[in-house]
């Protein structure tokens, strides 16, 4: 696909994107890499993202049968998400909590399918632009205990969880991003790539350094969230990949980006509690909405100050 906007199509005065997902959403870190990379290149759009991502959540509505509770699921909340937030485009991302840490089923694989699918419909029924993302991959190497934890195939089903997931999980996970790949223009306005790009990303440290850690296996760091927005930024908005990956080592350690994420994880929390969900677990310091917008625009003259004090070029 060509990408939304680049260098012959300027961006919009206004665009508001809603992001949907599990706990790597609701990290959120790679919502704020896109937020300080908008505000730095691209002063003159008033670009809002809203990270609505609810840790443990599904697409499915599946849940292993241990888990400490049933999982949530996005539907149970969509239509108030949308309702409050009006968004011009959404961006989904689920498929790690999908496949339940499980073998391949292609019942779960069914259960995915048709939940991401169903989502995607909805988002378009409210006049919004439906975005995929690909499921991250699953990195074994990076979970802690991994000798202890990781369970073969052929055990019985409730044997696994995220707690001890199926070795070979990955395997589940590049299968579901296969398919979301091959939706075509009838189910999603766009597809992003991040599955493969976050295994050549571990792959490139690993090989300096064998023993790199990516993330808990389950949840990258800040450098595979640094790779996802790259490939937001390349797929649809046409950031050339050597401007993109400047992000980061920009970023890295500064007061601007210290400041965006401190902003996002207010903005983020309230959202989240102010939409509704099914996790029995509160984002923590979470403040009304209009509280959280009054303690946000307090902090926004220095981020402007910060995201002007910059020789870096506007997306090319």
């Amino acid at each position: 696909m060509e990408p939304f906007y680049g260098k012959d199509k300027p961006l919009p005065e206004e665009l508001r994107i809603a992001f949907l997902g599990d706990s790597i959403t609701d990290d959120g870190t790679y919502i704020a890499y896109l937020d300080a990379y908008f505000r730095r290149h691209a002063p003159a759009s008033r670009i809002e993202l809203i990270n609505l991502g609810v840790s443990s959540e599904t697409a499915s509505g599946l849940s292993e049968p241990f888990h400490p509770f049933p999982r949530p699921c996005v539907h149970d909340r969509l239509a108030r998400a949308l309702a409050e937030t009006r968004p011009d485009w959404v961006v989904v991302c689920y498929g790690m909590n999908d496949g339940i840490y499980h073998p391949l089923s292609e019942a779960r694989f069914g259960a995915y399918r048709a939940g991401l699918l169903r989502l995607l419909g909805q988002i378009r029924q409210a006049g919004a632009k439906a975005i995929a993302m690909t499921p991250p991959p699953f990195d074994p190497a990076s979970l802690p205990d991994g000798a202890k934890r990781l369970l073969p195939q052929g055990l019985p089903e409730s044997a696994y969880s995220y707690e001890t997931p199926f070795a070979d999980y990955e395997s589940v996970l590049k299968r579901y991003a296969d398919w979301v790949l091959s939706l075509g223009d009838e189910a999603a306005d766009a597809v992003v790539s991040i599955h493969d790009e976050l295994l050549a990303h571990i792959a490139a440290e690993r090989a300096a350094d064998p023993a790199y850690l990516s993330g808990d296996g389950i949840h990258p760091f800040a450098p595979g969230h640094a790779v996802m927005a790259q490939s937001l930024l390349r797929t649809l908005f046409g950031v050339s990949p050597e401007h993109a990956r400047a992000l980061a080592a920009e970023l890295d350690g500064s007061a601007y980006a210290e400041l965006i994420m401190q902003r996002h994880r207010l903005m983020s929390a309230a959202w989240k509690e102010h939409v509704g969900h099914t996790n029995p677990n509160k984002a923590e310091g979470a403040l009304p909405l209009a509280e959280a917008r009054a303690a946000a625009q307090a902090l926004e003259a220095r981020i402007r100050e910060l995201a002007a004090d910059s020789s870096t070029p506007a997306i090319p």
